[in-house]
């Protein structure tokens, strides 16, 4: 329009009637109004600002509007690029913190804070709220779109939705597939696709090199391992530890028990004699207890029922960080890692 504004139409005398002297009023008329929409269209059509002329259908390159439907299949139309972002879901904290700058981040959940089960402890200190699911407070910060847990409490979720906010469910994935669609998902509501597929191709590149690491161990060679927890739990089949031990090149010892829909296999001292692993896995962190962990490591290695494990035999009973090890985001990467490196040290050097 710039271009339209510097041009000058003014037609003098001598050039008036030699052009247009034979034509009536309505024709001019006619003819200025079509040079000036010419003139319009091109200008237009050469900045590639639109691809027709429904003025009303713009173009935009930033990925936006997009429908984004979560794991409880519920869809939402983000219209514009998120910048007031509120996660309330330590998994979903930890995708964002490595796909967003932290400047369009407001809030993230009380636990990411906590460096014995968060990865992000330090990277979340220059964001300005840690809360848990308070509808008054996330109310008070204005989000314009907000992560939360499939387990959220279902009526404060209803309550945001009817105030008019943006709200994405996801579960706690066990899977590499599973975590990597939610991270291409979360990427793609928050306007940052690229970042996505980078997380996921450095996870990838991890994975490969443990893979490649222990490939030349044959199956009867493998290590059995059990996580142990204060409750007298372990994980199975249908857990995350079940694809941690896998993907590190070892054999779940309770993977042929009974699990509940969270993984979760009973095991009693009984149980855990007859099955006696070659590696023994304890907590790295207890909920609501900071010295539970040194706590129930020395009560395991020092009871007499329990001496005759060839995991404390051997001095193969071991602490994984928790915040690697109960991950469901891209840093359960690095459980593997650990794990892969303490069963069988000598391919890691």
């Amino acid at each position: 329009m710039a271009q339209l504004k510097s041009k000058k139409h003014s037609i003098r005398g001598s050039l008036f009637r030699r052009y247009f002297g034979k034509y009536t009023v309505t024709a001019l008329l006619t003819v200025v109004l079509l040079t000036v929409f010419s003139g319009f269209t091109a200008t237009v059509f050469a900045q590639g600002e639109y691809e027709n002329t429904d003025f009303k259908t713009l173009k935009t390159d930033n990925g936006f509007p997009v429908s984004i439907t979560d794991d409880l299949n519920n869809t939402v139309k983000i219209t514009s690029k998120p910048e007031r972002i509120l996660s309330v879901s330590l998994m979903t904290d930890e995708v964002l913190l490595a796909v967003v700058d932290k400047s369009r981040i407001i809030g993230v959940t009380k636990l990411s804070a906590d460096p014995g089960i968060s990865n992000i402890a330090s990277d979340v200190a220059g964001i300005p709220d840690k809360i848990s699911l308070n509808v008054e407070t996330v109310l008070s910060l204005s989000p314009d779109l907000i992560f939360l847990a499939t387990w959220s409490d279902a009526n404060k979720v209803k309550q945001l939705r009817n105030a008019g906010l943006q709200v994405l469910q996801f579960r706690s994935h066990v899977t590499i597939p599973g975590i990597e669609k939610m991270i291409t998902t979360i990427a793609e509501a928050v306007g940052e696709k690229e970042n996505g597929e980078k997380l996921i191709s450095l996870m990838n590149s991890r994975l490969n090199i443990v893979h490649e690491k222990i490939a030349s161990i044959p199956d009867s060679s493998r290590l059995t391992v059990m996580d142990y927890g204060t409750w007298g739990s372990s994980f199975g089949r249908g857990s995350s530890w079940d694809t941690i031990v896998k993907l590190a090149g070892l054999k779940n010892a309770v993977a042929d028990l009974k699990s509940d829909k969270w993984g979760t296999v009973p095991v009693s001292k009984e149980k855990l004699i007859d099955l006696n692993p070659d590696i023994l896995i304890l907590p790295g962190w207890v909920w609501g207890d900071p010295a539970g962990s040194d706590k129930f490591y020395k009560k395991t290695l020092s009871d007499p029922a329990l001496k005759g494990l060839k995991a404390i035999k051997n001095n193969r009973i071991y602490r994984i960080s928790e915040s690697h090890k109960s991950s469901t985001s891209q840093y359960i990467v690095y459980a593997v890692e650990d794990l892969a490196k303490l069963a069988y040290p000598e391919k890691f050097k």
